[in-house]
């Protein structure tokens, strides 16, 4: 099979793999799963590919710790309400993705 990485939607299709992955993490409660998301993150930053979006889902946050994949829980002074992140993930997130703060740990 032949990848052609400038294709238009490789950016899109990469997301929705890594959506895939972090669905079955959580449909699993698989800890080495969540593990594998940060070792595909490193990789595809290693490669020039940009890997923060905007949602927030793949940073570990800085409010809960979950880590990247990983939806966010409820902690006391920070509830979720229908949200799948904290405010503040998504708020580093979108920081990241401007290139405004460095991608933070784990997955710099």
């Amino acid at each position: 099979m032949r990848i052609d990485v400038d294709e238009p939607d490789a950016r899109d299709l990469f997301w929705e793999g890594m959506r895939d992955v972090a669905d079955a993490a959580a449909r699993h409660q698989d800890q080495d799963i969540y593990q594998a998301i940060v070792k595909i993150g490193r990789a595809a930053l290693a490669q020039g590919i940009e890997v923060v979006s905007s949602g927030g889902l793949f940073l570990q946050c800085p409010i809960c710790a979950a880590l990247p994949g990983q939806r966010c829980v409820n902690v006391a002074g920070h509830p979720l309400g229908d949200r799948a992140c904290h405010p503040e993930r998504v708020e580093l997130s979108a920081k990241a993705f401007k290139g405004e703060v460095p991608i933070p740990p784990p997955l710099r």
